[in-house]
């Protein structure tokens, strides 16, 4: 019985030690720890690509506008050129 006793004494010491550290252990939401940093810094980065992603989709949609107004043009000029050959080959 007192080495069972003994033995459940050292278990909760060891286990009361493990609880302690446990809440000393880095937190993400503590910006002064190393976890806590790296999770600020990856937000931050993560805040960047976000607004790159935004920026890039943005000037995506341009360059699709502007492509189907110069293929619009193109469409025009081609049959510009059409009525103008036929207007040359009549008047020859």
């Amino acid at each position: 019985v007192a080495a069972l006793q003994e033995e459940k004494s050292i278990l909760l010491a060891e286990n009361q030690i493990l609880m302690e550290r446990l809440n000393q252990s880095d937190s993400i939401e503590d910006p002064n720890s190393p976890a806590g940093r790296r999770h600020l810094q990856l937000q931050t980065q993560l805040e960047h690509l976000q607004e790159e992603t935004f920026r890039l989709e943005a000037a995506k949609d341009d360059y699709r506008i502007r492509c189907e107004e110069l293929e619009k043009e193109i469409a025009e000029l081609r049959q510009q050129t059409e009525e103008l050959s036929t207007l040359a080959e009549e008047a020859q």
